[in-house]
């Protein structure tokens, strides 16, 4: 127990600590440790007017604001969701609805394929097609896109 008995923590530790944070925000982006951070600037501000502040005490009032900004912050982002200027973003199969492609394979029970880009798609359609004949894709079911004949 000696190394608690002069374990101090200055408003240095928790600039340091909040740094640390959101360092690790950067390299491991969840909108959580940014929050955490907050609390560790908090923190550091108060023990910065008032140096005196135990660490026992320090460590409980950074528990409760943890709590208090990260359950904040939800509640912020929850009311404010971040817009994306792409809408279909990892949506890889919606970011084809409209376009107009070849058939790879004749249709058969309804489905075949078609290549995009460097990689075929399962497409599904009521109707009839041969190899090369053009659809576009109107739909998509999970993997599957939905075409019709052009």
């Amino acid at each position: 127990m000696d190394f608690f008995d002069n374990f101090s923590m200055t408003h240095w530790t928790w600039f340091i600590i909040a740094m640390i944070l959101l360092g690790l925000e950067m390299a491991i982006p969840g909108v959580v440790f940014m929050w955490i951070a907050i609390a560790s600037l908090v923190i550091g501000a108060i023990v910065f007017f008032m140096p005196h502040l135990g660490w026992e005490l320090q460590f409980i009032i950074f528990a409760i604001l943890s709590i208090v900004s990260v359950a904040g912050g939800r509640i912020f982002i929850k009311k404010n969701p971040i817009q994306s200027d792409d809408q279909t973003l990892n949506q890889r199969g919606n970011q084809h609805i409209g376009h107009v492609y070849n058939l790879i394979r004749d249709m058969e029970n309804g489905k075949s394929k078609i290549r995009i880009g460097d990689s075929n798609w399962s497409v599904e359609g009521d109707f009839d097609a041969k190899e090369g004949d053009k659809v576009k894709v109107v739909g998509v079911d999970v993997t599957l896109l939905i075409v019709e004949k052009v």
